[in-house]
């Protein structure tokens, strides 16, 4: 049988950043692929050039044993290729219908918009995914995130795809709409189309894909038969390498002295279980879970910017207002958010002013901001924190990105905490500046202040966290001490929820 597509040697680099090596594939039709790897291991990149977003840097392809090189997301469609995306693509305000046929309206021979043929394909498609009681009138934004996720699925497929690629579309399902989205996938195979499941349930690829693929720091280490492979092994497959930072912390500092952070039952009463946790002077907690595990949930609770439903917090044994931001920096708790660019700087003022917007009232008693005294203390974080500028009145987007998760880090420490929270610090920087805020982290746990750290990636955890909390669809299901860290262990517990 002639493959459906096949990749050889194909590579890809972003600037000085090589994220695709030498990959071989080949996808037979009518087979069920599961992708699976690490954040950042490459398998989104990689069904981006499949899918003609990204043209690659080397390699060859071939669909239907003939060359193929798609050079746009529309010559890809064209081919039968569709690559439906963790975000959502929909138009919240327009019908389901509408959106399904965004771009490719259905139409009369007179021209005009033929709305009763796409209501009825459309109860079809919907049908199809499992959301036969959805009414294609209704706007889009009046459906739960689960019913929008199977509304872009069917978005794809109107044009009937030959390969359909999806990114972790069970991450917002009910295990019931997760069924109906496989049955659906198997009917597809049946029926000859190809499918490529990027997931991190591995559980799930066991259960329902024919191959799995595993990608390592931009390599194919692994395609076995689903049947003759396991959870173990997949997952010594994932992390089998060495971590790229060497920890510098001593094990668990403080232990058994009072703690600076005591959190009990603490609780959203919806995205978490109860966790309970003490973090000591000087002590760096890392926070791992998989995407939807309720790690950013657990630090917005925390510093009050979520409500709370349960639960208390003591800092210095003094309890605090829980589900105030500005109780929980008053108490010494301040956080650097996922994603710098849509909650963490403010794009059209200066570096200065991103470093002192958090402690504005302190630098203002009289209404007015003390010109001097702010300058002192950002230029003296500035230089602290290694942020390398022209000068500190440039826009902070003329800074590259490590050095803009510097000016953050900054307005933290501006604010004088005693418990800092970071989530993904190091999301989307360079090796150098990643190396950098390691030593940031390490410099300020020597100096005392506690820390509780989130990240999507297992090799950052062990080189910065003193001990581990693990949480998995929302629960804690472990903290693990330094010495029963590894990367193995700690994302086998992560698995716990997702069986």
């Amino acid at each position: 049988m002639t493959p459906l597509i096949a990749l050889s040697g194909i590579s890809k680099s972003f600037g000085p950043v090589q994220v695709l090596t030498g990959i071989d594939l080949v996808i037979e039709p009518g087979q069920v692929v599961g992708l699976l790897g690490e954040n950042g291991a490459g398998k989104s990149t990689l069904m981006n050039v499949v899918s003609g977003r990204h043209r690659p840097d080397g390699g060859r392809m071939e669909l239907d044993g003939a060359a193929f090189a798609p050079g746009s997301v529309a010559q890809g469609i064209a081919s039968g290729i569709r690559f439906v995306h963790q975000e959502l693509s929909l138009a919240p305000s327009l019908s389901v219908a509408e959106n399904l046929f965004l771009g490719n309206y259905l139409s009369r021979r007179s021209g005009f918009v033929d709305r009763k043929a796409m209501r009825s394909r459309a109860r079809t498609l919907l049908e199809a995914v499992g959301l036969g009681d959805v009414d294609p009138g209704l706007a889009v934004s009046h459906l739960r995130a689960g019913e929008q996720q199977l509304v872009e699925i069917a978005k794809a497929m109107v044009t009937r795809p030959r390969l359909l690629i999806l990114d972790e579309p069970t991450s917002s399902l009910t295990p019931a709409e997760a069924g109906r989205l496989f049955a659906l996938v198997r009917d597809l195979a049946r029926a000859g189309t190809s499918v490529i499941f990027i997931t991190h349930r591995i559980e799930e690829a066991l259960a329902n894909c024919d191959r799995i693929v595993v990608l390592r720091d931009g390599r194919l280490v692994s395609d076995q038969s689903a049947r003759e492979t396991s959870r173990d092994e997949l997952i010594r497959h994932m992390v089998g390498r060495e971590a790229l930072f060497a920890y510098r912390g001593g094990g668990r500092p403080g232990a058994g002295a009072q703690p600076r952070a005591r959190i009990q039952g603490l609780t959203d009463g919806t995205h978490l279980a109860p966790i309970s946790l003490d973090v000591a002077p000087g002590e760096v907690v890392g926070l791992f879970g998989l995407l939807g595990s309720g790690r950013t949930e657990f630090l917005e609770t925390l510093y009050g910017f979520r409500p709370h439903k349960g639960g208390s917090v003591e800092i210095d044994g003094t309890p605090i207002v829980l589900g105030s931001v500005a109780a929980a920096v008053a108490a010494g708790i301040t956080l650097v958010p996922e994603g710098r660019k849509t909650r963490g700087i403010f794009p059209t003022h200066s570096v200065r002013r991103n470093i002192s917007a958090s402690s504005l009232a302190r630098l203002s008693p009289m209404g007015f901001v003390r010109a001097g005294q702010e300058r002192e203390e950002t230029d003296r974080l500035s230089s602290d924190l290694g942020i390398r500028m022209h000068s500190a009145q440039q826009a902070i987007t003329t800074l590259s990105g490590g050095n803009q998760q510097k000016a953050i880090f900054a307005r933290a420490m501006e604010a004088k905490p005693r418990l800092l929270l970071l989530d993904e610090p190091t999301h989307g920087v360079d090796v150098g500046a990643k190396a950098d805020i390691y030593d940031i982290i390490h410099q300020l746990a020597r100096e005392g202040l506690s820390l509780i750290v989130a990240s999507s990636e297992l090799t950052e955890i062990l080189a910065i966290a003193d001990r581990c909390l693990v949480m998995s669809a929302g629960e804690q299901v472990a903290i693990l001490d330094r010495d029963e860290m590894s990367e193995e262990t700690i994302l086998r517990h992560a698995f716990t929820r997702h069986a």
